[in-house]
């Protein structure tokens, strides 16, 4: 499972940096008729869904490419997770209650790392890829701002499928991905609680977290 859990972030660590990834929304900018409401949220689902396949096939492309060295690879994550992921989001989502108590340079410095742990830690494991595929199967309205995209990583060697959910949200007229559930479990809220544990143990100072990320970093 736990080579499983790390494919989307591989795929996502490998997509190419192309201006296709960022998916335009058709979402009207005025309220529909109630008529038209269902058609908008359908044609938004398919763009949704649409992002994400754009970054499974362009990323199975790139892991499966031996012409890449890790360098390069790693380069094209950085401006992965730059466009793609909403990190600002992410990144207070898992620092959970202990944003709001942190300086403004804590916060700061707490972003920065935060992008460059999961820079380092998923980029050292590109080798984890094992010929695995996903399989982008449904778009559907999780509420008014997210869309849930659900595929599935099918094992190379013929195993059970594990299904991913991607929680995509519009931001500024393109998608951006929010959280990763793998078979039920949410990156985003693991990441939370493993933060969480990080400042407890230093005594709910958020700089044993900051201290934490140093070193993973």
């Amino acid at each position: 499972m736990k080579g499983f859990v790390m494919l989307p972030f591989l795929i996502v660590a490998a997509v190419l940096a192309v201006p296709a990834l960022a998916v335009t929304s058709n979402v009207a900018s005025i309220e529909p008729a109630a008529g038209e409401a269902i058609e908008i949220s359908l044609v938004s689902q398919a763009d949704a869904q649409g992002f994400v396949q754009k970054m499974v096939d362009s990323g199975i492309e790139v892991l499966t490419h031996k012409d890449l060295g890790f360098e390069q690879k790693k380069a094209k994550f950085a401006s992965i997770l730059d466009r793609s992921f909403d990190l600002q989001t992410i990144g207070k989502f898992t620092l959970g209650k202990y944003w709001n108590t942190a300086s403004a340079a804590e916060r700061e410095e707490y972003s920065r790392l935060f992008r460059k742990m999961i820079l380092n830690v998923y980029t050292a494991r590109f080798s984890e890829y094992n010929g695995e595929k996903i399989e982008v199967s449904t778009a559907r309205d999780l509420n008014e701002k997210d869309k849930i995209v659900t595929s599935y990583i099918i094992p190379a060697s013929g195993g059970e499928k594990v299904q991913v959910d991607w929680r995509v949200r519009n931001k500024g007229g393109s998608y951006k991905v929010v959280d990763v559930v793998v078979a039920g479990v949410s990156m985003g809220v693991t990441q939370r609680s493993d933060f969480a544990s990080v400042i407890q143990s230093g005594g709910g100072n958020v700089k044993a977290l900051l201290d934490y990320l140093r070193q993973k970093s």
